[in-house]
């Protein structure tokens, strides 16, 4: 059970100083290995449910699942060819937490966990992810448990460890799916414990790592008893052996895959049941016995999140983010490849991968610019050409005063695109953007998410915190466009925000890590950081795709009628004259009713 977070702020940062020194001191000591090819995490759409921890996730061929977690009951399916989430009838049993599932072929089978009330249940379900259906299956004979180890190996599964009311599990237990019975094998030869890593490779299962109620191996002084130790069973003759130790830090509650004879492990909190410094990956080989670091996952490290695995990419999301003292749960959703076995095998396609022996369903046919801030930006491409303009903003009509030779467009925009890029959260205090115009503009609007209906005063101001221009805007709960129509002068370290208190009523919405500043908006404006007390270049507030525009002055070197429907009646200066009008304000009154102020410069 998670206890450590009941502690006081004060002492949680505390702890997470010292555990930064420390890691960071092995950090030095610990040489990576270089990859084979190109790996990266990549930024997928946000799951559409509620965030929570302890999803229970697994996968088939097409499709990754989300089931409960957090005592939900719901069920949520995701389409990797649409990048897409789907809503799917909720489980059938009591929403559970501290749960889990495994998947043979198009069968899962889900059980254990907690209630909300505190019970530990025993049913056991299969869950047919082709049709959507549910069917129980025999109870559990032994103690019910929350956040076991569960590992298919060959069609069976074994499940063990864990804990309940009575403290932490050593047991094991095979799970026979032909049969579907229930059998007693021998304990775990280690110390009892919940929330292991563990993963099946070829004919074996691996357990280890884990938190625990003595000392053990890689537990620290300070009570927190989490292991680094390992261990593999083989079915074949119910036996254990321990392998190496993992070369790191212990660590507890992440998440854990396998994948083409390796085993994964993501994430998780370290040695003292804090956040481990960075969302950890690391590769395990059976063939040596050895681990591998791999490309830490985006953002902070996160406490009980999940994972599936579609073709040859795994997919990380959900669980709870205690980066930052507030426990936040994340909708983010990343996804890495794993190996370059999966891609495009049409040699016609623009991004064909002669290495790939399994076709993914990522053939590209269309090129083009897929830079979403570029003036060619086409959104049907999904292989870059390099053709991509990159937007100068300015007045582009030659007969303005303003002209500006260099610009390409008048309206560009820019900042975050939208709330995607991390984790964050809706926000009641009174932060903000920083930024510097070198050009004076129009900040015209701007895409908010409300936490609900409210009336909120939308500020730009100088460095001092003058208000330069404002607005007050009625706006509706979500994601909305808002017109601000802000004239902005040529000017350093400005702010944009809100009015003090606009937002202690209902929040808007705002990303607590992974901002990337500057934002360049078409050199004209440059968003350095927000004002966040701590991590200003982490946090980003309130405003995305930010529209600036510069409009071109009023000015005309002449009398330019000839493509308008509309009859000019006569034009005359501020006394009415009509002689002797040149470099005159004039009034042109058209048989339309409409006038038109001019300049006839000579």
């Amino acid at each position: 059970m998670r206890i450590f977070y009941q502690l006081n702020s004060s002492f949680r940062i505390s702890k997470k100083y010292i555990c930064n020194m420390k890691k960071l001191l092995k950090t030095v000591l610990i040489i990576f290995p270089l990859f084979g090819f190109c790996q990266t995490w990549d930024q997928l759409s946000n799951f559409s449910g509620d965030g929570r921890h302890h999803p229970i996730t697994f996968s088939n061929d097409e499709y990754g699942f989300v089931i409960s977690g957090s005592y939900n009951d719901d069920v949520y399916k995701y389409d990797k060819a649409n990048d897409l989430w789907i809503q799917l009838q909720d489980i059938p049993f009591s929403g559970r937490g501290y749960s889990y599932g495994v998947a043979i072929g198009n069968k899962a089978y889900i059980g254990f966990g907690s209630t909300s009330n505190g019970q530990y249940p025993v049913d056991w379900w299969q869950y047919d992810m082709d049709n959507d259906v549910w069917n129980q299956k025999s109870n559990f004979p032994g103690d019910g448990r929350q956040h076991p180890a569960m590992i298919v190996v060959n069609n069976k599964i074994y499940m063990g460890c864990g804990g309940n009311g009575n403290g932490n599990l050593g047991d094991w237990w095979e799970y026979d799916v032909l049969t579907d019975t229930w059998l007693q094998k021998s304990d775990l030869i280690a110390n009892q414990r919940h929330h292991p890593f563990y993963f099946g490779i070829g004919d074996y299962a691996y357990v280890g790592f884990g938190h625990g109620s003595n000392p053990g191996p890689g537990s620290n002084s300070t009570g927190s008893y989490i292991y680094n130790d390992f261990y593999k069973y083989d079915p074949t003759n119910d036996s254990w052996i321990q392998m190496a130790n993992f070369p790191s830090e212990a660590r507890v509650a992440g998440t854990q895959f396998s994948y083409n004879g390796k085993g994964y492990i993501l994430s998780g909190d370290g040695d003292d049941h804090g956040p481990l410094s960075s969302g950890e990956f690391w590769e395990y080989n059976p063939l040596n016995d050895s681990w591998n670091q791999l490309q830490s996952h985006p953002g902070g490290a996160i406490w009980a999140p999940g994972n599936f695995v579609i073709g040859c990419n795994v997919y990380f999301l959900l669980g709870q983010d205690w980066n930052t003292n507030m426990g936040t749960y994340p909708t983010t959703v990343y996804s890495y490849k794993l190996s370059d076995d999966c891609g495009c095998t049409d040699n016609i396609a623009f991004n064909f991968s002669a290495l790939a022996t399994f076709d993914d369903g990522s053939c590209c046919y269309v090129s083009g610019c897929t830079d979403p801030l570029a003036l060619n930006y086409n959104n049907l491409s999904c292989y870059d050409d390099g053709s991509c303009i990159t937007p100068i903003l300015g007045c582009t009509d030659a007969s303005a005063s303003n002209f500006d030779p260099n610009a390409n467009t008048t309206v560009a925009f820019g900042g975050a695109l939208d709330n995607t890029f991390a984790s964050g959260g809706f926000f009641n205090g009174d932060q903000h953007l920083n930024f510097s115009a070198s050009k004076e503009c129009i900040i015209k609007s701007a895409m908010v998410y409300s936490e609900a209906n409210n009336t909120i005063t939308f500020e730009l101001r100088n460095s001092g915190g003058t208000v330069i221009d404002d607005t007050t805007l009625t706006i509706s709960s979500g994601q909305q466009t808002i017109d601000l129509n802000f004239n902005v002068p040529v000017s350093n370290d400005m702010q944009l925000g809100v009015s003090q208190g606009a937002l202690q009523t209902s929040g808007l919405y705002r990303n607590n890590s992974n901002a990337n500043y500057p934002y360049n908006i078409a050199t004209a404006i440059d968003i350095t950081s927000s004002s966040a007390n701590t991590d200003p270049y982490s946090y980003y507030y309130f405003f995305y795709d930010i529209e600036v525009e510069i409009l071109c002055d009023d000015i005309s070197s002449g009398l330019n009628i000839l493509n308008s429907n509309k009859k000019l009646i006569k034009y005359v200066d501020v006394l009415g004259r009509t002689n002797n009008l040149s470099n005159n304000l004039l009034f042109y009154i058209y048989d339309d009713g409409t006038v038109e102020k001019k300049i006839i410069i000579e």
